[in-house]
């Protein structure tokens, strides 16, 4: 169970390349990168794997923390460019973010430094939790990551009204639901270090809430990953959908176009009429725009070519415009 948020943020790592270097998207594939290694590094067997390659001294703790709230702070800079439209309020929650950022990786980088963790352990909490140092750094890396994802939860909800497309408001809402549900993890992590302090680290209290914790990271990680997915995946399968309606309002079209655009060389590009085999065209979406382009071209060029329209042929080739047009209509990107 542990290994299943480390193993599926790196598939989604390797899904979000190609949009590493875009200027709009390549936040988050640093996110997701970040996150995947916070979650790796946060794994115990690996956690003592690494850590005496740092020279020991639970540094690697201190690396998992700094890449998971950089991380955060990623994603969250991709939820604004995403979901919100006004370009001053957007540049404003981005500037408050990396300050509060910057804050945060200062605090929780001081009270490190100013611990004693000689042992390793990635319990450092429990470990060294009586320290001053130890404590700026849980306090204020928790803080930092709870204030966060209930953010990005605010964003994705005040955003979903103006989103029409379902692919996104389900994805805006994944995410959401994701990350309140990686913020309750996280008090469930500083539950379970106020249960141990009264009752042994065996106990059942302290076992149903590393149960809760391993099961709970486990969904967030994954309905944020379905959350970024979805609008990816949506794109090709409704592609392919509408590809297929072009191909059937091409047979609509043919009769209309037949009958308007007889006599009207000029005006077209194909001067043979068409036949029922345009359906099995390679270009079903380009050979629709044309075919409707040229009959409208044909209505204001010839008052005849108009007359040849009755209202079921206005309504087929008004429904075909519309479809095209909604299918090339502008949408958010994540």
């Amino acid at each position: 169970m542990e290994f299943i948020p480390a193993a599926t943020l790196w598939v989604l790592t390797v899904l979000r390349l190609p949009a590493a270097l875009d200027p709009h998207r390549g936040s988050v594939f640093r996110a997701t990168i970040l996150a995947a290694v916070a979650c790796t590094l946060y794994v115990p067997s690996v956690y003592y794997t690494v850590d005496p390659l740092l020279g020991g001294r639970n540094r690697v703790g201190l690396v998992t923390l700094l890449s998971l709230l950089l991380g955060f702070w990623q994603f969250r800079t991709a939820i604004l460019q995403a979901a919100v439209s006004d370009e001053k309020v957007r540049r404003r929650q981005l500037t408050f973010g990396r300050w509060a950022t910057g804050v945060a990786c200062a605090a929780v980088t001081t009270g490190f430094v100013t611990s004693r963790t000689n042992v390793t352990d990635p319990n450092l909490p429990l470990t060294y939790g009586d320290q001053s140092g130890m404590a700026v750094f849980l306090w204020a890396g928790s803080a930092f990551i709870v204030w966060i994802c209930l953010d990005i939860a605010r964003v994705c909800r005040n955003n979903l009204p103006r989103m029409h497309a379902p692919s996104f408001r389900s994805a805006f809402l994944l995410i959401a639901i994701g990350c309140i549900l990686f913020a309750l993890v996280l008090l469930d992590r500083l539950l379970y270090g106020a249960v141990t302090k009264l009752e042994p680290a065996d106990s059942m209290a302290a076992a149903i809430l590393t149960v809760l914790y391993w099961i709970g990271e486990t969904f967030a990680v994954v309905l944020v990953s379905v959350g970024l997915l979805l609008p990816r995946l949506s794109g090709p399968l409704s592609h392919g959908t509408f590809g297929l309606r072009a191909r059937l309002l091409l047979l609509e079209i043919r009769p209309i176009w037949n009958r308007v655009a007889s006599g009207q060389h000029e005006l077209i590009l194909e001067k043979r009429r068409a036949s029922r085999l345009i359906a099995l065209s390679p270009h079903a979406e380009t050979q629709l725009h044309r075919r409707l382009v040229e009959i409208r071209d044909c209505e204001m060029a010839s008052p005849t070519a108009a007359e040849r329209l009755d209202a079921r042929d206005r309504s087929v080739v008004e429904r075909a415009e519309l479809a095209l047009e909604m299918h090339s209509g502008a949408r958010p990107t994540l």
